[in-house]
């Protein structure tokens, strides 16, 4: 960092071939902390988001908005990874690399020459992770994106209303799992290499990510015996604790605590403090046995007032609650404005866009909104010179189309 502050992972080298969101969502994390990584894109196209959903348009170009998000504060290399002489330049970078990051299908990176067996004869410090989307096992041969492992997971069977069909989660929370294992991952690996001297294989699935997520959804199924059903805005083993309707929207509210004292306090919030005070409903096994007749009443309440009316009443009394926020009216919540969460860089064909800051905020060592996502070999010259090529090689290596390169402003063409 220019400022001279410390972050984590200052020196840490990644080398990172991951595409779509799971890999490269979770090497962006790395690059915020201080990770110098180094993106690792086959010609002639690229990382396939790059031409994926929505773009930013600005004067002198448009990129994939999906793209940006995923990939600020790396460095790009273009490699045509079908040629020997780019494996000979991907073996340079990893004896200078702490990390390399590939999510192919398992056998993808060996057929290509890029196996862990292969590189750790060159380092023997290299923490490789390979993230895919089943893991080893029968399912291994098969494609997987996001929505696939959501269904093959058994997220999808538990997601959507009773009487309806099963629906994906709103957002790519496979993807999101997959990219926060990803930052786990090198963690530990740094931290065992510091204990052992050496580096490792860390394989990671998507799929195992989220059946560690079903937890409550487990917790009762090995308890029962049971399936666990759809049960839309409604928690599994808890009464109340749902989405509401209002006069002008939703809200979330429930009691959640290890006895039951803000049961009363909830159904004064919500002008019916007789219920509070039934027998029937005194505890939350008794609200799950009566859950259909209670629900009716405690819905039938919601309704005749805003979320702005209930809001006051029910945080008065400690009781949990929050609106449905839209995406707007969370962004512009003073709460969220305040976290400086929302920053803004400059993208060279953009100018100023949007990007989520670090989310964890560490005190001393920070992490920092990086450069915007690169383009397309932007900065091969540079990683070559690192790994040993001379400028004229470097020029031939791109004549030959092994290598792309992003001639810079200024640069001179001879």
């Amino acid at each position: 960092m220019t400022d001279g502050t410390i972050r984590p992972l200052d020196g840490v080298r990644v080398l990172d071939f991951t595409r779509h969101m799971s890999g490269p969502y979770g090497t962006s994390f790395l690059a915020d902390y201080g990770a110098d990584v180094i993106k690792i894109e086959s010609m002639p196209g690229g990382e396939p988001a790059r031409g994926t959903g929505m773009k930013f348009k600005g004067e002198k170009g448009e990129v994939a908005a999906t793209y940006l998000m995923w990939n600020r504060g790396k460095r790009s290399l273009a490699l045509d990874l079908r040629e020997p002489e780019s494996v000979e330049i991907v073996r340079r970078l990893v004896a200078q690399a702490d990390i390399l990051v590939e999510n192919y299908r398992p056998g993808v990176a060996e057929d290509i020459g890029i196996g862990y067996d292969d590189l750790a004869k060159i380092n023997k410090g290299l923490i490789y992770i390979s993230l895919s989307a089943f893991g080893r096992g029968p399912l291994e041969p098969f494609p997987g994106t996001d929505p696939v492992v959501q269904a093959v997971s058994g997220v999808v069977s538990v997601t959507g209303e009773p009487d309806g069909k099963p629906v994906l989660v709103g957002i790519p929370i496979a993807d999101f799992t997959g990219a926060m294992m990803v930052a786990e991952a090198t963690m530990l690996g740094l931290l065992a290499r510091a204990k052992t001297g050496e580096g490792q294989k860390i394989e990671l699935s998507m799929l195992y990510g989220l059946i560690s997520a079903l937890t409550t959804r487990l917790a009762t199924y090995w308890a029962t015996g049971q399936e666990p059903q759809r049960n839309g805005g409604r928690h599994s083993v808890v009464v109340p604790y749902q989405v509401f309707e209002t006069t002008d929207g939703y809200v979330v509210a429930g009691v959640w605590n290890g006895g039951n004292a803000k049961w009363p306090p909830f159904c004064e919030a919500l002008e019916i403090p007789e219920v509070g005070l039934d027998p029937k409903y005194a505890t939350n096994e008794l609200r799950m046995q009566n859950k259909a007749e209670l629900l009716e009443i405690l819905e039938a309440a919601f309704r005749k007032q805003s979320s702005a009316y209930w809001a006051p009443r029910f945080e008065a009394r400690g009781v949990l609650f929050g609106p449905v926020n839209t995406f707007a009216q969370i962004l512009e919540h003073p709460h969220v404005k305040q976290s400086g969460l929302v920053a803004t860089v400059e993208h060279p064909l953009l100018g100023p866009i949007p990007q989520l800051a670090p989310v964890i905020g560490l005190t001393k060592t920070p992490g920092t909104v990086n450069p915007p996502a690169p383009e397309l070999g932007q900065d091969s010259a540079d990683i070559l010179e690192l790994a040993g090529y001379s400028p004229a090689e470097i020029a031939d290596l791109a004549k030959r189309g092994i290598v792309g390169v992003v001639e810079k402003p200024g640069q001179s063409k001879s």
